[in-house]
């Protein structure tokens, strides 16, 4: 039981790994043309930048800076690359920086590439950057890797500083399957979604020796978040560093009234025999609105607050007033670690206005515990609106005689269910075996492709 705190040659040994001598090829116009604008969030979607820069009319900047401090290495089918930005200007923030990394054999033929985007990088700002390539036969060797880039815009940061802070960060060995945790703090009021964190491991020599790289939901405004996530390491890791960096789909929320809108009314995880956290949470929209894509997060801890690993789901459609359970895929913690406390944090959505329901028309009529080890709960509902309907989405928690919330989750079906039609569906539960099913709760709810005819 949990305590619940509310609040680059080819590389085959080591001492062969090549750097990157040629991480190069930069472009740097002052605005992308038209048709490279990258698709993502509009400018009013993230005000606080359009509200405190103006653009730069002191000349052009000084280029960004791809720093020595980079690797590559193969080592069988996985590639892993690492750099470094600088941003050597004293007052220019670039903004909307797109980088490509590819992959080359020896004939200069392209085996690979991948992309990613920082939605700003902040004055004298140095970071670090992981991909990860795992490629599809074990007989392709790496040659050469070079990294491009190219930005949209500059401006003047009028204040606007970088935010993030890592603390607590941890290599875990996890039995040949390394990971990292840590916590991520915000030191701005507003809180941030969608903060891509990169991990970069060093040996005791302070070489780099790989890392990895994960997706942090939100992090809330003057306070801290945690991470989890495996990496690939190619050598004794003695040290971890963490890059936190703004995406395209960064948005934020001002100000802290928005965290009543969905309430936890119950919350259970507990730790199985085998390591692994099982659990869910009881929410509650208190809004008049439909909220779209609310994020449930949970942390997990030690004795001495070290985050042992994370959790997280979706829920596409909240409605008015309604009240759901979710049972969140968390990633197994570390073989090391011993977690005993957890928290749980639910970001509100969007809200949709003129939204097809106010009131949910689906009416679960039963639910029966099935599957060969019983690990699955067959769920019958009924469409009680006036309209036939496709897509929903079906949650179920089950519980203890003691009604603890021992396991649960979700699927959706796909066939449409005309007006006043019944149908089932099979929804698989994450549950230690070892539990006793007492009881059983389930919710139908649309989704994003949820149509109505």
């Amino acid at each position: 039981m949990l305590k619940k705190h509310l609040i680059i040659a080819l590389f085959v040994l080591f001492p062969l790994v090549v750097g990157l001598a040629c991480l190069s090829s930069s472009k740097t116009p002052t605005e992308a043309p038209e048709e490279e604008v990258i698709i993502g969030p509009t400018a009013e979607e993230i005000p606080v930048i359009e509200e405190e820069t103006e653009p730069v009319d002191t000349g052009d900047p000084q280029d960004l800076v791809l720093l020595d401090k980079s690797l590559w290495v193969q080592e069988d089918t996985t590639v892993f690359v690492s750099f470094f930005f600088e941003n050597p200007n004293t007052d220019v923030l670039f903004e909307d920086v797109e980088y490509t990394v590819y992959l080359y054999d020896a004939n200069g033929d392209e085996i690979d590439s991948d992309y990613s985007t920082v939605r700003w990088i902040f004055p004298e700002q140095t970071f670090g950057i992981v991909f990860n390539f795992y490629l599809s036969d074990e007989n392709i060797t790496v040659d050469s890797a070079t990294v491009d880039w190219e930005y949209e815009d500059t401006s003047s940061p009028n204040g606007f500083t970088y935010p993030f802070t890592t603390t607590e960060a941890i290599f875990w060995e996890n039995d040949d399957f390394p990971m990292v945790t840590g916590k991520i703090y915000n030191d701005d009021a507003e809180t941030y979604t969608d903060i891509r964190t990169n991990i970069i491991c060093y040996n005791a020599a302070g070489e780099i020796v790989g890392g990895g790289y994960t997706y942090v939901e939100f992090v809330p405004g003057s306070d801290d978040m945690g991470f989890a996530n495996y990496v690939d390491v190619f050598d004794d890791v003695a040290s971890v560093e963490i890059h936190p960096t703004f995406t395209y789909s960064t948005i934020y929320y001002e100000g802290d009234d928005f965290w009543s809108e969905i309430t936890v009314l119950d919350d259970y995880f507990y730790v199985s025999e085998y390591g692994y956290i099982y659990g869910g949470a009881l929410i509650q929209n208190n809004t008049d609105y439909v909220l779209e894509d609310s994020i449930l997060y949970a942390t997990f801890y030690d004795d001495e607050g070290n985050v042992t690993t994370t959790g997280d789901i979706y829920i596409d459609i909240l409605l008015p007033g309604a009240t759901i359970g979710v049972s969140p895929w968390v990633l197994s913690q570390p073989d090391q670690a011993v977690t005993t406390e957890y928290n749980v944090l639910v970001l509100p959505g969007e809200v949709i206005d003129d939204y097809e329901l106010s009131d949910n028309p689906f009416v679960v009529d039963s639910t029966e515990l099935t599957g060969d080890y019983n690990d699955q709960v067959t769920v019958n509902f009924t469409n009680t609106y006036s309209k036939q309907v496709s897509e929903v989405e079906v949650y179920v928690l089950v519980y203890d005689a003691d009604g603890k919330i021992i396991g649960g989750g979700s699927d959706w079906i796909d066939e449409p269910l005309p007006a006043g039609e019944s149908t089932e569906v099979e929804v698989w539960i994450d549950c230690d075996s070892e539990e006793t099913i007492a009881s059983i709760e389930a919710w139908v709810l649309p989704n994003y492709w949820t149509e109505f005819e």
